[in-house]
Parts: C-alpha cells; sequence; structure tokens
C-alpha cells in the first residue's frame, strides 16, 4: 500500500482521478458547504457537491443526467454512483468504512457508506452491480479504494453483529475471530474487500487502507473510540471537467 496525503486527505495509487479520503483536519472548509440530501456549490476545486442522508441502508442513488443546486430527488442511501462531471460524490464516516470506485471506460465513479448492516447486507456488490446496469460498465475496468474504518484490533463485538454475518457468510470465520462470551473481534474491511473480488474486479484493482480510526486519534474521529459523533470523516470522488469514454 502506497498512500499519498494531499490537501484533502489521503489518496490511493489505485485512483488516478481527483479523490480524497478526508481526516480530522482535511479537506478544510468542506463540511460547512454540504447540506446532507442535497447538492450544493462548492470551491472552484469542486464545483458541485452531493451529499446523501446515510440510513444505514443499502439504497444506490444514481446521477445520470446534470444536475443544479438544491435537494435530491432522493436524498437518502448510503451509496451515489455517477457518470456526471465536477461533481463530486461525499459520504461521511467516524468508523464506517469508505469505498470509492471508478470506471475510466465508461466514465463512471461511486462513493459508498459501509457501516456493518450495510457491508452484511451486500451494499458495496449491489453499487458495483449498479455501475454495471445502469451505465454499462465492466468490472474487469474498475478500480476501489477502501479507505480508513475501525479495525479488527479495536472492533469488538457481539451477537447483534455476529448472528447476521454468519447467516449471510459461509466463510464468516475468515473475518471474524471469536472471543469470549459470545463476542469476537470483526474485520470489516477485509469482508468489504472479499466482496470486491467476489464481484469480479482484479485484485490489482483493488486498494486496501489498513489504519484503525479508532487507533488513530491523531488522524481520525472514532465513534468506538469517542462514544459520541465528536466530528465525521469526508472521503469523495469527481470526475473531471472533460471525461474520455473509450
Amino acid at each position: 500500500m502506497n498512500v499519498v496525503v494531499s490537501d484533502c486527505g489521503l489518496t490511493s495509487d489505485v485512483i488516478s482521478l481527483c479523490h480524497f479520503f478526508g481526516t480530522r483536519q482535511v479537506p478544510a472548509g468542506l463540511a460547512d458547504l454540504i447540506q446532507l440530501g442535497e447538492v450544493t456549490t462548492g470551491p472552484p476545486s469542486f464545483p458541485l457537491i452531493a451529499s446523501l442522508k446515510q440510513v444505514h441502508s443499502t439504497r444506490v442513488v444514481v446521477i445520470d443526467s446534470p444536475v443544479k443546486t438544491g435537494t435530491m430527488i432522493q436524498c437518502d442511501g448510503d451509496a451515489l454512483v455517477t457518470n456526471q462531471p465536477q461533481l463530486v460524490l461525499i459520504v461521511r464516516t467516524a468508523d464506517c468504512v469508505p469505498v470509492l470506485l471508478v470506471d475510466h471506460e465508461s466514465g463512471v465513479i461511486g462513493a459508498i457508506h459501509a457501516g456493518w448492516r450495510g457491508a452484511v447486507d451486500d451494499i458495496v456488490p449491489k453499487t458495483i452491480q449498479a455501475c454495471v446496469e445502469q451505465f454499462g460498465s465492466d468490472v474487469a475496468h474498475m478500480h476501489v479504494a477502501i479507505g480508513p474504518s475501525i479495525g479488527p484490533c479495536c472492533y469488538e463485538v457481539d451477537e447483534q453483529v455476529i448472528e447476521p454475518l454468519q447467516a449471510a457468510y459461509p466463510d464468516w470465520l475468515g473475518v471474524l475471530q471469536e472471543g469470549k462470551g459470545g463476542k469476537g473481534k470483526f474485520d470489516l474491511k477485509k469482508l468489504i474487500w472479499h466482496q470486491i473480488l467476489a464481484s469480479g474486479i482484479p485484485e490489482l484493482q483493488v486498494e486496501r487502507m489498513e489504519y484503525c480510526t479508532s487507533c488513530c486519534d491523531d488522524l481520525f474521529f472514532s465513534y468506538r473510540r469517542e462514544g459520541k459523533v465528536n466530528g465525521t470523516m469526508m472521503s469523495g470522488i469527481m470526475l473531471p471537467a472533460e471525461t474520455v469514454k473509450s
């Protein structure tokens, strides 16, 4: 993993267009411009900003035509995909997993907020499938970056999480280390990584940032560590003004 820190946050080598996984400090000033469930005007580097009211669902919101500022037709959900240039797609996290994707061939991008509920219910594969169905994307051309989230070192879960996970995934032992008293350590990022590969995206086109938001208190907010929402990180991705489709 070769992570780069830019003025907006952490960036991934597998995604070559404008994107970021934010930290406590960056992207500076962007939070004040976001209205949940709306498209808002941003700075010159991000002309338009789209952000959903996140509800821990598997709802994928597709934006396939030019948008103006104001309330979105579908304002709640946990994943955004678009083929529209100069529209930055934003998701917010404070332990959950931010996932960014791009298919350069079809000119499509996506941003996903994946908590344990969404991940167990396949929000990431469903977003990939939405790109295929709505825009004709090919999984062989997709590049995906899995951003900072709580790691298995700090993510102890009980039967509320374990039972749905075991019911959905026969190979759950690969992402859950069982402990005592019906609890276990859950590797949420690894589950999502497995789902992405199972969707057909080549492994070399997938990057997993192994930062733990709970451990790295200097870099990230963490609901699990802090016991409340003191802030969220923003992750975003945007197509350039001229998107070449081959």
